[in-house]
């Protein structure tokens, strides 16, 4: 393709990427769906675009997609409103990895006859809700605020922790460390968390002071975007969580003038609505460019795999239920709502981005995993985009009847 070809295709993908998102928020229909079959289309179907051509690139893709809808996503949300819910959503967070990574790794270790590793890594991949579907399926759906902060903070730190959990099972299955490997497993787990998290509130802090200096110039949202790069690149170089870091850090710049409050500064700002919009546009372009991508290299080899993924998603549906039922104990409104909670299980970019890692890992039989997480990404999305309508729906209609709000 020439250049100018290339740059007609760019933006016709990025039209195409406007109205899905349109699409999205007057139907509730996600566009990740839109954007795969697409991919799809132009890939596999048309050969207009030959997925081999962009393989070099689909790292760097997948890692900035990550990096920039979680910042966005913790930019997104509100300090106060993630205290009241953090307890819970942890709980959910290590119910919900929990349960669907035991009940995933029995299904494909017992049915499918897979090693225990492999199935592990498996269940570790699909374990985890995607912020980049959740948060903007919760910001257009007409839910409680408990609700909405409850399912963003869950699909931000599913995200991360599952990615952790399942390098560091990668790790044990290339290296052949299998000695005292739950206990290393664990170490990492928490130290990645933490370090994360402490970068992340400290980096955020110092940004935040110096956004006051620099208040009123151009392109101090370029810079911020610079600095998450940057920061990031920092943060995984010391083995921390630069997923945990990039919404924290996010966070901390959200909620600028509580922070000050909390922290006692004096002198501090928060970001605009201007620098919001600028991230959320990033966040748009890039995620547009890598679930096309994800269309482009499904390659469907062994088409019996759906009907393992089927079930797989349906057992996943069920692990959820129970997750978000023990984690809503105590609670009216949750409860209530915990069809709804349920149907939240979309899986997407995490997994997409793990899928990538386990095919340049070179462990065998890594070219089926694609295959796999693609298509329970695919299901699990759907039921989220029929189950969000349906039960937000009769929440409201019971409103007037149990007083819930």
């Amino acid at each position: 393709m020439t250049a100018t070809q290339i740059l007609g295709v760019i933006g016709i993908l990025l039209i195409i990427g406007f109205l899905a998102d349109y699409l999205f928020r007057k139907t509730s229909i996600p566009d990740i769906i839109i954007l795969i079959s697409l991919g799809y289309l132009i890939g596999p179907v048309f050969r207009i675009v030959e997925p081999s051509e962009l393989a070099p690139a689909t790292q760097i893709i997948a890692t900035l997609a990550l990096v920039v809808i979680l910042f966005d996503g913790g930019l997104n949300l509100d300090f106060d409103k993630i205290l009241s819910t953090a307890h819970r959503a942890i709980f959910l967070v290590l119910l919900g990895i929990g349960i669907s990574m035991a009940a995933t790794t029995a299904f494909v270790y017992y049915l499918l006859d897979w090693e225990l590793l492999n199935s592990l890594l498996l269940g570790a991949i699909i374990s985890g809700t995607s912020p980049s579907i959740v948060m903007p399926l919760v910001n257009r759906a007409r839910v409680s605020n408990e609700v909405s902060s409850m399912l963003s903070l869950e699909s931000a730190l599913n995200g991360a922790l599952v990615i952790i959990i399942a390098l560091v099972v990668l790790e044990i299955m290339t290296t052949g460390t299998t000695e005292n490997g739950l206990s290393i497993a664990g170490q990492t787990i928490g130290i990645r968390f933490s370090l994360g998290l402490l970068l992340g509130a400290v980096a955020g802090i110092i940004w935040l002071w110096l956004l006051t200096l620099l208040e009123g110039e151009a392109y101090d949202d370029i810079l911020t975007l610079a600095a998450v790069f940057v920061l990031y690149f920092i943060v995984e170089s010391i083995n921390g969580s630069g997923v945990i870091f990039a919404l924290v850090f996010g966070l901390m710049l959200g909620n600028g003038v509580r922070v000050a409050r909390v922290f006692r500064i004096k002198r501090t700002t928060e970001t605009t609505e201007i620098m919001k919009k600028f991230h959320s546009q990033i966040s748009f372009f890039i995620k547009t460019f890598f679930f096309i991508y994800l269309g482009l290299i499904i390659t469907f080899n062994e088409p019996g795999l759906i009907i393992h993924c089927v079930a797989l998603s349906i057992l996943l549906l069920f692990s959820r239920y129970l997750a978000v039922l023990l984690s809503s104990l105590g609670s009216k409104t949750l409860l209530a709502d915990r069809h709804l909670l349920t149907t939240m299980l979309p899986r997407g970019l995490s997994a997409a981005v793990l899928a990538q890692i386990v095919v340049t890992s070179g462990i065998p039989n890594a070219s089926v995993y694609p295959d796999i997480i693609i298509v329970i990404i695919l299901i699990t999305v759907t039921i989220s985009a029929i189950g969000i309508p349906i039960f937000t729906k009769k929440a409201h209609e019971g409103e007037p009847k149990f007083g819930i709000g």
